[in-house]
């Protein structure tokens, strides 16, 4: 099973709206997707109850969840909606389950501070330092043509990681929040957009798949169909 691990310290920093997006897009492309949600408001969750049932099944799983349901789901993918604030031993033990992290951050100020410190924490684990997770950022709710988005990839660019995509600041994403859906769960002469603009992180996620492979990591099983056959 692969996992990605979507963090951020700050609040609002659209980690629900990622999570959420990227287990949408899993599951249209025929993966078993679960989503592990930590996060004290429960948004992925809530959304996964508000999920139509003739949509491709997304599994929650949480305290309650019936483990033998689970098991015999058996999950390709999991996707982990982290809450703000992560203690050193949660970040971890999360960090070692992970293979992909990706961190959200908004154009202002605030939250690229508060990511600075987070990406140093980052940079300190020895999964990340021996190169088994692989991390990638992504600019919330971005308006390319903003000052800020400008100091944003500034941001980006010192941090020496790389920048998977750019959420476009769309009126979709609060009605695929309340709908319980993601965007390619929706007609796509609605979303042609958002759909291009998703499309590098299906491409980072492409080479990361492969890079795996490549090293032979144990027990991670290749999916029937991946995120590479998304259009």
């Amino acid at each position: 099973m692969y996992t990605i691990l979507v963090a951020n310290p700050k609040g609002g920093a659209g980690k629900s709206t990622l999570a959420t997006n990227i287990a949408g897009m899993l599951a249209q492309s025929k993966q078993r997707v679960v989503i592990m949600d930590l996060d004290k408001q429960q948004s992925a969750t809530n959304w996964l109850a508000r999920r139509p049932a003739s949509l491709p099944k997304i599994m929650s799983w949480t305290e309650e969840t019936d483990m033998e349901e689970l098991r015999a789901f058996a999950p390709q993918w999991m996707v982990i909606d982290t809450h703000a604030r992560l203690r050193r031993a949660d970040r971890t033990y999360l960090l070692s389950r992970a293979n992909f992290v990706l961190v959200p951050v908004n154009p202002s100020v605030f939250d690229i501070e508060a990511t600075a410190k987070f990406l140093i924490k980052l940079h300190q684990d020895t999964n990340v330092q021996s190169g088994k997770v692989a991390i990638g950022l992504v600019g919330s709710r971005t308006d390319s043509r903003t000052r800020m988005a400008q100091e944003l990839n500034s941001f980006f660019q010192r941090s020496g990681l790389p920048v998977v995509m750019f959420v476009p600041d769309s009126v979709v994403y609060p009605q695929c929040a309340r709908d319980g859906v993601s965007i390619y769960d929706l007609p796509k002469a609605r979303t042609e957009n958002q759909l291009e603009a998703w499309q590098p992180l299906v491409d980072w996620l492409r080479v990361q798949m492969a890079k795996l492979r490549a090293a032979n990591a144990p027990a991670q099983p290749m999916p029937e169909r991946g995120v590479v056959e998304i259009a």
